[in-house]
Formats: C-alpha cells, structure tokens, sequence
C-alpha cells in the first residue's frame, strides 16, 4: 500500500503520543531545557550592596503589564532593605522621563534618599551615571531587580559582571518577564556566562543582612 505524505505525517504523530504515553521522559529531563542556576542563602554587607529596581514604574499600575505581578513582591523586600541602610536605586526608561510613567511605581514609597534615574538603554549602565552613584558609595556588590529579565536585567547584569566588576546577586522571583521562556533564557544566559563566578542565584527571602 503507497502511504500519502499526510498519512505518513499522521503515523508519526501517533508513534510520538505512543511515546509519551509510555513513559518517554520529557525534553527537560533529557538535557534540551534551560540551564537553570541553583539558588542559595547569601549574607550582605549592606555598606558596599546596592539594590537596584529596574523599570518598575507607575506601568505596572496597567493590568496588562507584566510587572504588575511583580510590584508586590519588591514592596514587601523593601522595608528590610532599608532597615538594613541598603542603598537602593530606581531605574526608569528614559522615554518615560517627564511624562506620569517616568515615576516609580507608587506602592514603593520611594524615600528621598532612594534615587531615580533614566538611562537611555536597556543597560542601565550605558552613561555612566548608575556607576558613578555606586562608586561614590563604594559599592561592590549589586542586588538586581526587575521587570523584564530578559532585557532590562540581562543587559545590566551582564554589564555589571563582565565591565565593572560588580558582584552581583540575582534574586530569582524579583525579576519576572512576559513568557515563562524569557526569564528562563534569562537565568540560563547568566548562569553560563564566562564572568558565572561574579554571579549569585538566590530568592528575595533568602537575602540576608549582616549587622554592622
């Protein structure tokens, strides 16, 4: 019997459910997934750690923005990041500048010691005035959060490591993007970078402040 291409297409879909059903491990489990980084408890030193926010501003008032899921969780990492003396910077697109977008998301109380700049890149980092804050404070390590991960995050992170030297801690659940794909990429392009040995993986409640 000559067997037509859509037949022949259909045989196979059959043998791969046939698979499936039969026990064959999923593509993760064969090593086709991300390189997910593991997380671990860290102490900080709050005198030489900077947190810094990434593009969470008033946007993520809008229930169609990403973010918004994720405001609520940086609100309440807050207050043991100031009651630890943590200098924290908020970072906000450039393009937002001067309109009511160009403000940090309202839930934050940003305190006037807390700044806010505007770069005009997805690396925080691009004119250099997020290093000179830091570097006027003697900051050597750099806790980065943020929306989205695989932009705003990745790029500065990446910057912070491989250019600047920082140290830098990557809470898990404080940045977030729109597909589940994209913050995963994120994590598995940090974790496999060649500067991997600045990095630390670990989870907002995990975060520890020595005493000084």
């Amino acid at each position: 019997m000559i067997r037509t291409p859509i037949a022949i297409l259909l045989a196979a879909a059959l043998a791969s459910v046939a698979a499936a059903v039969a026990g064959a491990p999923p593509l993760r489990a064969q090593g086709d997934g991300p390189n997910l980084p593991e997380v671990r408890p860290v102490m900080l030193d709050p005198s030489t750690t900077a947190l810094l926010v990434l593009d969470l501003s008033t946007r993520c008032d809008d229930p169609q923005q990403i973010c918004r899921e994720l405001v609520p969780r940086i609100r309440d990492f807050l207050p043991r990041v100031r009651g630890a003396n943590v200098f924290t910077v908020f970072v906000v697109s450039a393009s937002a500048r001067g309109t009511p977008l160009g403000e940090t998301w309202g839930g934050f109380a940003r305190r006037p010691d807390e700044p806010v700049i505007y770069p005009d890149g997805y690396d925080k980092f691009v004119d250099g005035e997020l290093h000179s804050l830091l570097q006027e404070r003697g900051i050597a390590t750099v806790m980065i959060t943020g929306s989205s991960s695989n932009i705003s995050v990745l790029y500065t992170a990446t910057t912070a490591a491989r250019v600047h030297s920082y140290k830098v801690v990557i809470p898990v659940d404080g940045m977030n993007a729109a597909r589940s794909y994209e913050h995963e990429y994120t994590l598995h392009q940090l974790a496999s970078l060649g500067v991997s040995t600045n990095f630390t993986f670990t989870t907002l409640d995990m975060v520890e402040f020595a005493r000084s």
